[in-house]
């Protein structure tokens, strides 16, 4: 990857995807919109691998290149399983975590507005072979660990643009591995409000972390999201 990685695009598997937008907006259909350009996408679980969950993408200049440099790193390269196209390609990790990468068009940098996706972090049990793996195979550096959790920053050329977090304590040991997704809010008070009432489930309080304030939840079809409201501008997408 030439320039810093974007994390610009999710996808959610739900059981009953248009029940699940129906939790998240009005809108019935496979793509949610804000201001004017697609924010995330959503496909039903028979069309995923029958675990409901974010599927985060990130932006990448050549994507035949990157697919190759993550399988000479100990990845996979999976087979499509949300109607991806030439430009989108599903891998894994070296632990088996998955995510996509896609080469866009254009790239651009921007504040992440209300309700668009604002950061990615990788909950991992092997951050020494996660750091590993995404070092060789697009370059990432890892800052060092910061806080009681011990969250670290992924950053190329000096800017951070996703984050990593060893398993904390609380999460189910039942839970696999998962690259967690932030959206962006400008009250996480009213929005972790608003999540509640709409169905969600409240799994931790609001927090502040080094990137703003965050507070995670479970929305009604069994896929875990975070809300942030940001105080810094690493995140600009």
């Amino acid at each position: 990857m030439q320039e810093t990685p974007t994390s610009c695009w999710v996808h959610s598997s739900a059981n009953q995807a248009r029940a699940e937008l129906g939790h998240h907006g009005e809108r019935r259909s496979t793509e949610r919109i804000r201001r004017g350009r697609a924010g995330c996408g959503i496909t039903d679980i028979s069309a995923a691998d029958g675990i409901p969950g974010w599927l985060i993408h990130f932006d990448v200049d050549d994507l035949d290149a990157a697919l190759t440099a993550v399988s000479r790193a100990g990845g996979a390269v999976l087979p499509s399983a949300t109607g991806g196209s030439a430009e989108t390609a599903i891998v894994t990790d070296r632990n088996g975590t998955r995510f996509a990468l896609r080469a866009p068009t254009a790239r651009r940098r921007e504040w992440p507005a209300h309700g668009t996706l604002a950061w990615g972090e990788l909950i991992t049990d092997d951050v020494d072979t996660s750091a590993a793996f995404y070092r060789e195979a697009f370059g990432w550096g890892l800052t060092e660990p910061s806080g009681p959790l011990g969250r670290r920053e992924w950053q190329t050329h000096g800017r951070s643009f996703s984050g990593l977090l060893p398993r904390p304590p609380a999460m189910p040991a039942e839970t696999p591995a998962y690259w967690d997704v932030y959206f962006a809010v400008d009250d996480i008070e009213a929005a972790a409000t608003g999540a509640t009432e709409h169905g969600g489930t409240q799994l931790m309080l609001p927090t502040p972390i080094e990137i703003g304030t965050i507070a995670v939840f479970l929305d009604p079809a069994g896929a875990v999201f975070t809300l942030v409201q940001l105080t810094t501008e690493e995140t600009a997408a």
